[in-house]
Order: C-alpha cells, then sequence, then structure tokens
C-alpha cells in the first residue's frame, strides 16, 4: 500500500475523466474504473485512472524519472506536464474532476504545487521482442544482447522508504490512440470484442470470407506496471574511515531467481551485479543484496525450498567453482585482507548452526532434511534475506574474482564475478608529468640547436 488511504478514498468518490476512450467496455463512473479495469478493483490503495494515464491530470505521490517513448514528438508534453514543474489541481468537493463543475457546485479547485525538482528525462524507446523483458535489439562488441538501462542519479531526500515504479504502455497502430475519445465509444469503437473482419477481396468471385480477431478492448492501448519493492534512501556515512564527499561509491547487488533457466524466465538466474566491476584504488564498494522466502516451490536450487540467499567466497578465476582456501598461498589474490569480513560475506552472520557431524546424526545421511535443515548453515539457511556488508574501500590493484557457494551447480548455475581494481595516476600528476615533460623535450631541442649554431652563423644569430 504505497499510496494513502485518503488518497483511494479520494480516487473512490471523484468521477472518471469522461472524455476518455472505453472502446466497448461498461466502465464504471469514477476514477477507479478505466477501460482496462471496468469494475474498479483494487490494488492497494492506487487509483486506477492515475495508473493506466501519463501524465495524469490532477495529483499524484509519484515523483517522475524519465519517460522511454518511439513518438518523440509528445517528449515536450511529457515533460512539462509532469507533475515534478506543473502545479495539479483537486476539487474540495471530492466528487468533481473539473474546475468548471467543482465551482459551480460551491467547490474550490485547490491547487497542489509542483514537486519543485527537474523535468523527466523523455529518451527514445529500445526496440526489443515480445516477452524479452529488458533485453533490446542492440548487441554488445561481442554479439550479446544489450539490457535497456536507465543511469539515476538518486536524489538526496533522505527517506526511510521509497519506491520505484516502473510501468509500461503496449499501444496498438490500428487506430490514433492520442486522437481517439469519448466520441468512439460503444458502436463507434473503432474495434470490438473479439470481431469478425469482412476479408474478401471480391465478393461475387469468392463470396463474403471473415477471419475471427482475438480482441479484447480493455487490453488495446494497455498499461503494466511493477512496483514491488522498497528501498531505502540512506545519508552517507560520517566520521573516520567512510568516505568523503565527492568519493566513487559502487552498489553490488545480486540480480534474478531461484530455478533454472526455463523455471526463471523471463527473468535470469542469479547473477551479481555488476559482474564485471572495474574500480580504481580508492574507491569505496556497498556491498549488499536482498534474498526472498517466496520463491516457487518447486523451482530448483540449493537449501530450504522457495528461499534464495547468496553469499561471497574467492576464487582463483572464473574457471574455478571451489573456494581459495589457504591464506598463505593466495595472500596477493585475497579481496578482503581481514579473515574476518571473509568469514562474514562466506557466512551471512548466521547464528544457531549445526555442525556437518551434527546433522549427519540428527538425519541419519545427507539427505533431503539434511539440506532442508534451518540450522544448515553450510546451504546458508539460517541467513536473513537481506545482507549488508557495508562499505569497503579498495585499496590494492588486483584482479579479484569469486562466487556464492550456494547458488554453483555445475554446467546448471554459476553465480560468479570479478572485481578489478586498478592504479591510475591522479590528474594533477598527469599535469605535472605533461609539463615536465614538455619542458624536457623543449630543453633538448634547444640543447640541440644550441650546438649546432656554434658551427653554423646563420642560427647563431638567433641564439647568440
Amino acid at each position: 500500500m504505497h499510496e494513502s488511504y485518503f488518497y483511494y478514498a479520494n480516487c473512490s468518490t471523484r468521477e472518471r475523466n469522461m472524455g476518455i476512450y472505453i472502446s466497448d467496455q461498461n466502465v464504471g463512473n469514477n476514477a477507479r474504473s478505466t477501460r482496462q479495469n471496468p469494475g474498479g478493483g483494487r490494488r492497494g490503495f492506487e487509483c486506477q485512472e492515475e495508473r493506466d494515464y501519463y501524465p495524469y491530470w490532477h495529483p499524484t505521490p509519484w515523483k517522475d524519472i524519465v519517460v522511454y517513448t518511439d513518438e518523440l514528438s509528445n517528449c515536450e508534453m511529457y515533460m512539462s506536464e509532469s507533475q515534478n514543474v506543473m502545479d495539479k489541481n483537486l476539487c474540495s468537493d471530492a466528487q468533481y474532476n473539473n474546475e468548471q463543475e467543482c465551482k459551480s457546485n460551491g467547490g474550490s479547485w485547490d491547487v497542489y504545487p509542483a514537486w519543485g525538482i527537474d523535468a523527466p528525462q523523455c529518451l527514445p524507446a529500445h526496440f526489443g521482442r515480445d516477452n524479452h523483458l529488458g533485453n533490446v535489439a542492440e548487441t554488445d562488441k561481442d554479439g550479446n544482447p544489450v539490457t535497456a538501462f536507465f543511469d539515476w542519479t538518486v536524489p538526496n531526500d533522505v527517506t526511510p522508504k521509497a519506491v520505484l515504479r516502473l510501468r509500461y504502455n503496449i499501444s496498438t497502430a490500428d487506430f490514433p490512440g492520442w486522437t481517439t475519445d469519448s466520441t468512439s465509444n460503444g458502436e463507434s469503437a473503432p474495434l470490438k470484442n473479439d470481431p469478425y473482419i469482412d476479408v474478401s477481396p471480391d465478393v461475387e468471385k469468392f463470396g463474403i470470407f471473415n477471419v475471427s480477431l482475438a480482441v479484447d478492448t480493455d487490453q488495446f492501448f494497455r498499461t503494466f506496471q511493477d512496483r514491488t519493492h522498497t528501498f531505502e534512501i540512506r545519508k552517507l556515512p560520517g566520521g573516520s574511515g567512510f568516505p568523503v564527499d565527492g568519493a566513487r561509491i559502487f552498489n553490488l547487488n545480486v540480480r534474478g531467481k531461484r530455478g533454472n533457466i526455463v523455471q526463471t524466465y523471463p527473468s535470469t538466474e542469479y547473477d551479481f551485479v555488476p559482474t564485471d566491476l572495474a574500480l580504481r584504488t580508492g574507491d569505496w564498494v556497498h556491498f549488499q543484496w536482498t534474498g526472498c522466502d517466496t520463491n516457487p516451490a518447486n523451482n530448483d536450487g540449493e537449501g530450504t525450498a522457495s528461499t534464495d540467499r547468496s553469499n561471497i567466497v574467492q576464487i582463483g578465476s572464473l574457471g574455478h567453482s571451489t573456494p581459495m582456501l589457504n591464506p598463505d598461498d593466495f595472500k596477493s589474490k585475497w579481496l578482503f585482507l581481514d579473515e574476518e569480513v571473509r568469514f562474514r560475506f562466506a557466512n551471512l552472520d548466521q547464528s544457531n548452526c549445526l555442525t556437518y557431524e551434527q546433522l549427519l546424526e540428527k538425519h541419519g545421511a545427507v539427505n533431503n532434511n539434511f539440506e532442508q535443515d534451518v540450522q544448515n548453515c553450510m546451504k546458508l539457511n539460517a541467513a536473513e534475506p537481506y545482507f549488508d556488508g557495508g562499505l569497503i574501500q579498495m585499496n590494492r590493484a588486483g584482479n579479484f574474482y569469486y562466487m556464492s557457494s550456494r547458488n554453483n551447480n555445475f554446467s546448471n548455475r554459476g553465480q560468479k564475478a570479478q572485481i578489478n581494481v586498478s592504479t591510475l595516476v591522479p590528474t594533477w600528476s598527469i599535469v605535472v608529468l605533461s609539463v615536465g615533460g614538455a619542458l624536457f623535450a623543449a630543453a633538448i631541442i634547444l640543447v640541440i640547436l644550441k650546438v649546432a649554431s656554434a658551427s653554423n652563423p646563420t642560427l647563431a644569430s638567433y641564439f647568440g
């Protein structure tokens, strides 16, 4: 329930926008009901009309970040009518949805100020195949599919809870969406449910021939959304041992889902993100990720059914599938020199654990009960879903390889990644070296010319 009850109650009372195209759908009269949701079904405290249409004409609790569209001619409208920059209005008598009716019935047309932040960016949409959510038609230099992404600068609004809402609209080119309005409702609808359409080229020659189309008019022009995860925007820690303003901080997370490649589609199996993180010495990494306890019960994976957990243990290379063991042999390769940190990232702060021998005694053998036991910390079963490894500064150059011990099943699944830390010469050093090099080169040239001028009268006139 991301919105307030007041917001939902106002939506339930307010008359819907009667100028909107609803095709041949039997739509209710309040703003909960839309062509896509004719019966006004409730999801949390959202207002269905606001969810299905953008930009919305009344105030919303949402702040806009970016709009991707294949109709860039609409960008000016998207940006200028966003509540980021435009005041919105609401009638004091909640039932009225426009200024004229509001005021003529004794209400006040109240102003809800704009958020006072930048207008959302408006960018060309990537082309992608149906149901390849996020994977677009472009490929990288190696021919791999590119994942659509947006670099978002997180605002400084420190908040204990925030929600990211992703909405996407699928439209049809069979009739113009932006100019089709309520005058095309009912019998005038350009497309009706499950139509039979005459495609006969010549009735006298071939007779009448209709084709049947599977059409739901509540789905032609449809908005989908995902707003399932909350997050926090936290103030940067201060004091000794923490980043100063301007430091580079990278977030290292986990994406994906429990299961094999078929069970996780269109998501992916577990993966660290970024899988190949390039850093400079002095950069910071915030190691944190979120697991889940409500995966489908039959999905493949290790540990307690329906759960996912991820840890970090180091490996000698991406070709290895067993952890590095001897600190002395691999000291130059350790990502975390502190052995307590290494243990914590492997163990995930688990407690009340049983040893291998105790689990054998309890279950009699390494069987399903042994694997599923909540005290089997070797499978990370006692770990909490969320792990916050904190901010760690990368002070040593090198290539560091790691994996999750739980989510590697050779030839089936592999949750591996690498961090590359390089030592770069600071900008001021580059400037000094460049100037010094130029002066050194100039000095050599002057010496050569001076020597040459000693035997050449013409040059001598220039250099004395």
